[in-house]
């Protein structure tokens, strides 16, 4: 019986566009010496939990090319006028449980604290909740721990529902 949902195609990459940026799925061509940078760049990694790595390009196209638009996504936000590569979005989903996680980084500092990620988020999160349904369920107190200095830290769990989200989003907008 089919469910009227609309659903991801297994392998489909995917485009979308803001009012500043494109956000489309990652290939191994957008490999770059500058996504080398943001990985060896403490500020850019930290906040997002990981370490800094010193990777080749070589091992970033293979990482690309790991994600299948379909469990794990890799889209990349560029900025639309000049096409540069800012930052991207590492979006895991487990169907099962009908949850996903996302996480994002914004390589390039100049673009930071002017709205870039909640521009890019507001798009995306609308483009998997018109295909997907997920409310802030809790916290994990001390779930993880911290690469910079070993504390722990805690993982906000969220799964929004397609009208809660729309509605959250409609507030924003003044509506």
């Amino acid at each position: 019986m089919l469910s009227g949902k609309p659903t991801f195609a297994k392998g489909r990459p995917f485009e979308l566009e803001t009012a500043r940026f494109r956000l489309r799925t990652l290939r191994p061509a957008d490999a770059s010496q500058r996504w080398q940078e943001w990985l060896a760049d403490p500020d850019v990694v930290h906040p997002i939990n990981a370490e800094v790595r010193r990777v080749t390009v070589q091992e970033l196209t293979t990482y690309i090319a790991e994600h299948d638009n379909y469990a794990r996504f890799l889209v990349g936000i560029f900025e639309k006028t000049s096409g540069l590569h800012i930052g991207f979005f590492f979006i895991e989903v487990d169907r099962t449980n009908q949850n996903a996680t996302f996480n994002l980084l914004i390589g390039y500092k100049s673009w930071w604290g002017k709205g870039a990620v909640n521009e890019a988020r507001t798009a995306l999160l609308d483009y998997f909740f018109d295909r997907q349904g997920w409310v802030h369920e809790g916290t994990l107190r001390f779930h993880y721990r911290s690469v910079l200095d070993g504390s722990r830290l805690d993982q906000l769990r969220f799964r929004l529902m397609p009208d809660e989200w729309r509605r959250v989003r409609d507030k924003g907008r003044g509506k």
